[in-house]
């Protein structure tokens, strides 16, 4: 018997792959994940309660498309997981492109607005759901530099997660935030290694986040032991924004 059915958005790989690894140790999920490009569906193969579906979350049609979808295989939609980021270049902000904003903002900002749009109307007549916006601790932290367009994109979805958990609890949906300190993805790639280590060295508990401990912090916000939580944001840093 399906208890939840999760949509997690760019689930085909990095911290968004581990979140769909480790819901779908549930059996009792049903867990949908989005993937934008040809041939980066992801992990869906190994896991009975996983499905794929392609989407480009920038596409209004397709987001659209990809919740009616669902709603008309499983009937219902418990759970939304805003995940999806695009790779980046880093770039000085002297040196920047009003481009590399908007293709942040698009994904990580217009993208979840539109989900969260149209997966919220579903829940208010079940009459509830959750809402997860995948964040990062620099929204807590004095931001790194050379990277002003990830930064502005991350903390407006920050804005729009706290207003929605203000205006859609009345429908018994909560919104909530998971801040992931830095970890070893695809998005990092970019960093040489020497900065990694000294950015482990410098954690209150000597490591990087680790794409298993942001997954953990979702499974929780999952839970029923999350059920009164609202418009929390948590940080997953060990320690660091303190």
């Amino acid at each position: 018997m399906i208890s939840k059915v999760i949509l997690v958005t760019g689930g085909s790989r990095g911290l968004g792959e581990k979140i769909v690894e480790r819901l779908s140790s549930n059996s009792t999920y049903k867990i949908y994940y989005s993937y934008s490009r040809e041939g980066s569906s992801g992990p869906s193969s190994r896991y009975n309660n996983a499905t794929a579906v392609r989407c480009d979350q920038r596409d209004e049609a397709q987001v659209t498309g990809c919740v009616s979808d669902i709603l008309s295989r499983e009937g219902r939609l418990d759970v939304l997981v805003n995940n999806a980021c695009p790779s980046f270049m880093y770039c000085d902000f002297l040196n920047s492109e009003w481009d590399m904003f908007q293709d942040l903002i698009d994904v990580n900002l217009r993208g979840s607005f539109l989900f969260t749009r149209e997966v919220s109307k579903i829940m208010k007549l079940q009459g509830g759901g959750r809402i997860i916006n995948i964040l990062t601790s620099f929204v807590l932290n004095v931001p790194p530099e050379k990277i002003p367009h990830y930064i502005t994109a991350k903390y407006a979805l920050l804005g729009l997660s706290k207003a929605l958990a203000a205006e859609l609890c009345k429908f018994g949906i909560t919104v909530n935030m998971v801040s992931p300190g830095l970890m070893r993805t695809s998005l990092s790639s970019y960093l040489p290694p020497k900065y990694m280590e000294a950015a482990a060295a410098k954690n209150p508990m000597k490591r990087l986040t680790s794409t298993e401990d942001a997954a953990s912090a979702v499974e929780f916000l999952i839970s029923e032991n999350a059920r009164f939580l609202n418009g929390v944001n948590i940080p997953v840093n060990g320690g660091e924004s303190f």
